[in-house]
């Protein structure tokens, strides 16, 4: 790998007599990972079913260190029980310290990977509220978490300056920071010909904005991790060193239980940001990743209530609660839903919610479907997130599977009505049958 030089120059003066192996590993192959949603599937039923080689990835209690596991096609994929997350990753949720009943917001969340692990930990309680500022990659990030199953998410399009503005606050805030990305180097899509050296100290402007803009959503006690996928100080230590400087009802949180998977930080300004965290390849298998973990002191107010509002977002006329619930009656053993509308879209919204008026709400809870002229058409989603609360399921074997997948129709001998679908006991997606033909509702974009 040709390396540009002012980055070669930087890592021999932080790595030392260990940087010629660090540079030897960046011509490597990237150290691929997975998290299981073990509430889609169970551990032993991971075991049974799981078909490529996998081992446990330290102090990760449901992540895994996976090679060639083509993850697109997989069909655990495809259940919402896997998703692909580089190792190194995952560790600044674990130091987040999430509870159940936790609102949390993930500021810089697209594509998902650290979403999709906050959710698992909140276990269907809570809130967890995502934001991505770019309006497309908030679209990729919907579709990443809404796969899992999940349905206790918010999804916004927002900068950390609208979230300042807001009476909103949290007990966990991540902010995987926008960065340099040096810690992925070699990865296939990395851009080698777009490192930029002299974009180091605006980016670490940006970092610090970002911090200053949240520090006040966070509770008394509440605490919040700072992560990056690059090496740089400026970013890094620097970032939090100034900040730390700048806000003295912040402390930094240890985390010792890391020090056998992580490098130790950097000590700057007589700033104890040695206790933050590094990840790199050469030490450690997975890339380049940055973390540190803070907690605030202060006056609290907590802000999750049963009220929701927000923009272009309206509660539905009683003929269309009614139609909704009759057809949650007739299939499921589901009651007191919450719901909400977007044009035509309804959603299933979670029992503990927050005023969003202030911000752009783009997706929050469960696709259910649409009311098209007054009557109520469901969509994958229903059948995808909340399958195991379905009376009718078809276990599909063997061929079905594929042509499931494919998107053709099925030949089921069964009644007539509304069916979940399901591999390995798990809900994949659904259909309505009538005449011994189950309809294929299984999205396009999902398709083989």
């Amino acid at each position: 790998m040709q390396l540009p030089q002012d980055f070669v120059n930087k890592m021999k003066k932080l790595l030392d007599t260990t940087a010629d192996d660090f540079f030897c590993h960046l011509d490597k192959p990237s150290q691929k990972g997975i998290t299981v949603n073990f509430d889609r599937l169970s551990a032993s039923d991971f075991e049974k079913v799981c078909d490529f080689e996998h081992s446990p990835i330290e102090h990760i209690n449901n992540g895994y260190y996976v090679d060639n596991l083509k993850f697109a096609s997989h069909i655990l994929n495809h259940l919402g029980v896997i998703y692909s997350q580089e190792p190194s990753a995952m560790y600044p949720v674990e130091m987040l310290g999430i509870e159940e009943g936790d609102l949390v917001l993930d500021i810089c969340a697209a594509p998902g990977g650290k979403s999709t692990q906050i959710l698992e930990k909140l276990n269907h309680t809570g809130l967890l509220i995502a934001n991505e500022i770019v309006y497309n990659r908030s679209k990729i990030l919907y579709e990443n978490l809404s796969r899992m199953g999940y349905c206790n998410f918010a999804i916004t399009c927002n900068s950390p300056e609208d979230y300042q503005k807001t009476n909103l606050q949290f007990n966990k805030i991540l902010i995987d920071a926008p960065c340099g990305g040096e810690g992925m180097m070699r990865k296939k899509d990395f851009d080698l010909n777009a490192y930029n050296p002299q974009a180091i100290d605006t980016n670490a402007k940006r970092q610090l904005n970002i911090l200053e803009s949240v520090k006040d959503l966070l509770v008394d006690g509440g605490r919040l991790v700072y992560s990056t996928c690059t090496y740089d100080i400026r970013e890094n230590e620097g970032v939090i060193a100034e900040f730390l400087k700048n806000n003295s009802n912040f402390r930094i949180v240890p985390h010792t239980e890391f020090r056998d998977v992580c490098s130790e930080g950097i000590k700057v300004d007589n700033c104890e940001t040695n206790y933050s965290y590094r990840r790199y390849p050469h030490l450690h298998r997975g890339e380049g990743q940055y973390m540190i973990c803070l907690e605030k002191t202060g006056i609290c107010n907590y802000s999750l209530t049963e009220k929701f509002r927000a923009k272009n977002w309206s509660e539905l006329h009683k003929k269309e609660i009614l139609d909704i619930d009759n057809f949650f009656g007739n299939n499921t053993d589901l009651k007191n839903l919450k719901y909400a509308k977007r044009n035509d879209s309804v959603y299933l919204i979670p029992q503990s919610t927050v005023d969003f008026d202030d911000l752009n709400l783009v997706h929050i809870g469960i696709h259910l479907g649409s009311i098209v002229k007054n009557i109520f058409k469901p969509c994958h989603n229903i059948f995808h997130s909340l399958g195991k609360y379905f009376h009718n399921k078809i276990e599909l074997q063997d061929d079905n599977i594929q042509k499931y997948l494919h998107g053709e129709e099925l030949d089921i001998d069964q009644p007539d009505g509304y069916y979940v679908v399901t591999i390995f006991n798990t809900p994949l997606s659904g259909g309505k049958l009538k005449n011994g033909k189950l309809k294929n509702i299984y999205p396009k974009e999902l398709r083989i």
